[in-house]
């Protein structure tokens, strides 16, 4: 999908070792997978990928980070004073002494955002702009530990070429490998990593409503932070090791951009012409998850993941509200109730759990029915979060909305 990635949560070899996994694997391997998907002014929305696990590559990401690998269109970031676990949302408690906030149902909560959605004023112009910032786990692994996982893609890839290994066969091939991956991780950290830090990036989008046009993406601001002063010691200690990837400032294509890999027919220019209703909107979506070539698809994955792509792209204020009416007939949603984003913005937490362990979870402005953030969490770990600052159109390439 466009430019979703909570994966950025990986240390600076998985991105060489995934394409490793990716070049070997076929239609019949294990591919689970789950949704990825902006703060300055007030915002409005942005998109989100699915990270792939499929043999050691795979299971590296997972096995290394501990967290749940998303993607996104646009990266946000918390200054290193008031940066809190990721994976738990700061409950707004106002003032002290201040009595406890009444519980917020959820069903009524996304149906009353469904009728502020349709209040929204739309508005126009040559290019979609999103500022957003993710916050994401990242950690140091020693060089043994590198040399290990190289040694067993050997030995993986020396299997399936021994025993020409396919489908059922294959799949089983990584879940050996991928188990003694964890080991080796138990070997080398068997109390857990020394230390915690998170990447933080910002990130601007212009996505050029003609097709043809010229996108750009700008990396505004990326750094490393600590939650506590010890974090940062024991990284120290360890000769403070490089956490963070080189990338380029900016980048500007030509490219196709559609909403995300599981909408490849949804793009900016087409965006505003789905359906308004319910029910229709409803079956488009069915149809196209009907369609996906994936045999462990998920439709809830999907849904969210997709709610997010229209939350955060310009769709008309009738499918916004539409979005958010099916969202509500969702069975298992629930309201955590008020909190506040990485931003320190107040609003509504909405959440669903798959049934292999995920977290889905929204955090939406009350006032303004706006997506502040997305999470993806794996029970138990750490995430990655998503906060969308600023989502808007301008017409010149390079400049922000005038609010």
């Amino acid at each position: 999908m466009t430019d979703r990635t909570f994966a950025r949560l990986k240390p600076d070899k998985l991105d060489e070792l995934a394409e490793a996994g990716y070049r070997r694997r076929r239609d019949g391997d294990l591919a689970r997978a789950f949704a990825e998907a902006r703060t300055e002014t007030r915002p409005r929305r942005a998109p989100a990928r699915r990270p792939v696990f499929l043999l050691a590559a795979g299971a590296i990401a997972a096995v290394t980070a501990g967290a749940v690998a998303v993607s996104t269109g646009v990266l946000t970031g918390t200054p290193p004073a008031q940066v809190p676990s990721p994976g738990t949302p700061q409950v707004a408690t106002g003032e002290a002494g201040a009595s406890p906030t009444a519980t917020i149902d959820a069903r009524t909560f996304l149906l009353a955002a469904a009728d502020t959605a349709l209040r929204e004023q739309p508005g126009s112009g040559s290019y979609w702009y999103v500022r957003q910032r993710t916050t994401s786990p990242t950690g140091y692994w020693p060089k043994e530990f590198w040399d290990g996982v190289a040694k067993l893609q050997r030995q993986e890839q020396a299997e399936i070429d021994r025993t020409g290994a396919k489908d059922d066969e294959l799949v089983a091939i990584n879940e050996k490998y991928n188990k003694k991956l964890a080991e080796l991780r138990e070997s080398i950290y068997p109390d857990g990593p020394p230390f915690t830090a998170y990447v933080v990036e910002t990130e601007e989008l212009w996505r050029a409503k003609r097709a043809g046009g010229t996108n750009r993406t700008k990396h505004t601001g990326r750094k490393v932070v600590f939650p506590t002063p010890q974090d940062e010691a024991e990284w120290r200690r360890l000769g403070s090791p490089k956490l963070l990837q080189d990338r380029s400032q900016s980048v500007d294509d030509t490219l196709p951009r559609p909403l995300s890999i599981s909408n490849m027919d949804i793009t900016l220019q087409n965006v505003g012409d789905l359906p308004t209703s319910k029910k229709a909107l409803a079956a488009r979506l069915r149809a196209a998850f009907d369609r996906l070539p994936d045999d462990d698809k998920e439709f809830d994955l999907y849904l969210w993941q997709t709610a997010v792509d229209l939350m955060t792209a310009p769709a008309s204020p009738g499918t916004r509200a539409a979005v958010f009416r099916i969202l509500a007939d969702q069975p298992g949603i629930r309201s955590g109730g008020e909190v506040k984003d990485a931003a320190g913005r107040e609003g509504v937490s909405v959440a669903v759990d798959s049934d292999d362990g995920y977290e889905f979870r929204l955090v939406v402005d009350e006032d303004t029915a706006e997506l502040l953030e997305y999470a993806v969490a794996e029970k138990g770990e750490d995430t990655t979060r998503v906060t969308f600052e600023e989502l808007g159109w301008t017409d010149k390439l390079g400049d922000r909305p005038q609010n």
